[in-house]
């Protein structure tokens, strides 16, 4: 997967761990939501401008927009498991416990 993919998908967990729209975030930067779509799909990537604007609107440093790993794996899944990572962040110890164990239990029913 490239880079712009990779970007994309980890500013699109990030905008939705945020609970914000794309419209709100676009908003938020003074961008355009075709703009802003573009980046999450990959298609761009951003100028160090628009990198700032990205971070102070979502209110992250700018380490945690490029915190993603090299990978192979399938759009969809890379998706999901980036989203994943993201609402994983916010959880309390307790809670990151109980989802490891309930991820656990899905993985050995699969087998």
């Amino acid at each position: 997967m490239d880079t712009k993919t990779r970007l994309g998908l980890r500013l699109k967990a990030i905008r939705k761990e945020k609970k914000l729209t794309q419209d709100e975030l676009a908003a938020r930067m003074g961008r355009s939501v075709d703009a802003l779509s573009n980046l999450e799909r990959g298609r761009s990537l951003p100028n160090f401008t628009t990198i700032e604007l990205l971070c102070q609107a979502l209110d992250i440093p700018l380490k945690s927009l490029f915190d993603f790993e090299e990978t192979t794996l399938p759009r969809r899944k890379a998706q999901l498991l980036e989203e994943f990572q993201s609402i994983a962040r916010g959880l309390s110890d307790a809670d990151l416990e109980l989802a490891i164990e309930q991820i656990r239990a899905l993985s050995r029913r699969g087998k």
